[in-house]
């Protein structure tokens, strides 16, 4: 099995079980703490990731590192996390995981590419407009391209939206070189 169709399949299980068991939010808050800990520390990520030690030497040191910062139901998670993801890929799970927490919200992720940064007014309009044409809440993410010269590009879910100057002017010069 690739990579990414074993990534797909842990996060949807852990999704799966954790909705099911209605702590969906305390995973996804466990599973963001652990991604942290571990993009900042290669040891941590290799203690989590490696076979020669034991799963029980694990929960008890994991314990004890844990003991005054999550909750024994917190920890719990951790455990389950520990008997059932490969923690080689926890960032990408993880980042797999939110997404699903977001589009069971009813949740999409925009990210519009502008030539400069927009400022707080014209987000908050441009939220405006796609929440109602999408009827889902969105987070939106500017990006800043120069290259793109002016309108907007907006990624809004698997869609992209290319209003962008740069690309009129490319569609204007094919047109104009293939007539």
């Amino acid at each position: 099995m690739n990579q990414n169709k074993k990534i797909d399949k842990s996060a949807k299980a852990i999704y799966s079980v954790f909705k099911e068991n209605k702590i969906d939010q305390l995973g996804s808050e466990v599973l963001s703490v652990l991604s942290k800990i571990s993009n900042t520390s290669n040891k941590f990520k290799q203690f989590l990731s490696t076979k020669r030690i034991d799963l029980n030497t694990k929960k008890d040191i994991l314990s004890k590192i844990f003991l005054d910062n999550l909750s024994t139901q917190q920890l719990n998670v951790v455990f389950c996390l520990l008997d059932n993801i490969d923690f080689n890929h926890l960032e990408s799970i993880n980042t797999k995981y939110q997404k699903l927490m977001l589009s069971s919200e009813n949740h999409i992720i925009v990210k519009a590419t502008t030539a400069y940064q927009l400022n707080e007014t014209e987000l908050s309009e441009l939220v405006s407009s796609i929440e109602s044409k999408t009827k889902s809440n969105i987070s939106i993410q500017n990006i800043t391209d120069k290259t793109i010269l002016g309108g907007i590009k907006l990624k809004v879910g698997n869609t992209l939206i290319d209003g962008s100057l740069s690309t009129k002017l490319e569609k204007l010069k094919q047109s104009m070189v293939n007539k």
